[in-house]
């Protein structure tokens, strides 16, 4: 019994000496400090700051942040877009927006659902951004530095994660401009559409190494759909109830499709969105295994050869997926060169 009680003792005196720790060291890191529970001996425009309302209340952050920390997915695409190369972020999603924007270097991985509190630390930010799935550790985060909680929107989850980087960040106008831009893309391609009358019913699949899936309604590809005028096959309109975990990051729900209900994805164009966009090359892959299934090829979409296949991008997070996705419309739908994408 004693030497429970001890057990017991030393790791609450290890819990509370972290605590302190993280405290205590966070508070050197940044001067003033800009958790809004501190009182500020100077006014916001003295000191160079500015305070951002988010889903923990208030939280004053420097103006011009210089080392800011993404701790999901969802953010990190928004945060570059607006041009900001964060210091941290999680690995895969560095991996992925590499993919998008070329090499990238200097981002130290900080994990995903539990980031890494001691390299936070060590990296001294000056702003974090996270989901309001970090609120359990937020103030363990806001003593490290000022820390934002993003929320997801259901109804335009891209458009809200950028919307409110950019006030973390201060660049408000500079979204703007991008949705500006967005905007002018799609009424170009919607005339483009309506000029030489195509089929109206165009559907979206994913094809993974577990199997073909239908992006649910609000999800990045059906959002820009409905934004373009495009209609998705009824089937396909699609609204999950999904817990906060099974969105950490941003990420949407998919209905995984068998494949005797394959005829679930057909429409007068389909987009097949491949994993890997290079899994054509590998006779073993699974969009060959998809191609030799008898049911495929009594698909009227295959069967008027009007299957395009789409990389990674078309399930992004961001303005820089967005104007890609846009380019295969124009590239596929319209049958021309692409307008060059153009990003403020």
């Amino acid at each position: 019994m004693a030497i429970i009680k001890v057990t017991i003792m030393v790791r609450w005196l290890s819990l509370i000496a972290m605590l302190l720790l993280l405290f205590l060291y966070g508070c050197s890191l940044w001067k003033p400090s800009y958790n809004n529970s501190h009182s500020l001996t100077k006014s916001p425009s003295q000191v160079d700051v500015r305070v951002v309302k988010h889903v923990m209340g208030e939280t004053i952050v420097p103006a011009h942040p210089q080392r800011v920390v993404v701790l999901v997915y969802a953010l990190l695409e928004p945060t570059f877009a607006l041009g900001v190369t964060p210091i941290a972020a999680p690995k895969d999603a560095v991996s992925d927006l590499q993919r998008l924007v070329g090499k990238l270097k200097g981002i130290e991985d900080v994990g995903l659902e539990s980031p890494n509190l001691e390299k936070l630390l060590r990296l001294k930010p000056d702003l974090i951004l996270g989901l309001s799935s970090h609120q359990d550790i937020y103030s363990l985060l806001s003593h490290i530095a000022p820390t934002v909680l993003a929320t997801f929107d259901p109804v335009s989850p891209w458009k809200g994660f950028l919307a409110s980087t950019a006030d973390a960040l201060g660049k408000t106008q500079l979204a703007q401009q991008l949705m500006t831009n967005y905007y002018a893309r799609l009424a170009q391609l919607k005339a483009s559409i309506n000029q030489r009358l195509l089929p109206t019913v165009i559907s979206v699949a994913e094809l993974r190494t577990d199997g073909v899936f239908l992006p649910e309604a609000a999800s990045f590809e059906g959002e820009i759909f409905k934004d373009a005028g495009i209609q998705r096959p009824p089937n396909q309109l699609l609204h999950f109830e999904t817990s906060n975990k099974m969105r950490l990051g941003g990420r949407y729900a998919f209905l995984p499709i068998s494949e005797e209900l394959l005829g679930e994805i057909d429409g007068d164009i389909l987009f097949l969105v491949t994993e890997d966009i290079r899994s054509h090359q590998n006779p073993n892959s699974e969009l060959q295994k998809l191609k030799a299934s008898p049911l495929w090829s009594k698909l009227k979409v295959v069967q008027h050869s009007s299957v395009d296949e789409v990389g990674f991008y078309w399930r992004g997070m961001g303005p820089i997926s967005a104007n890609l996705l846009i380019d295969d419309l124009f590239r596929y739908l319209i049958k021309s060169i692409k307008p060059t994408t153009t990003m403020p």
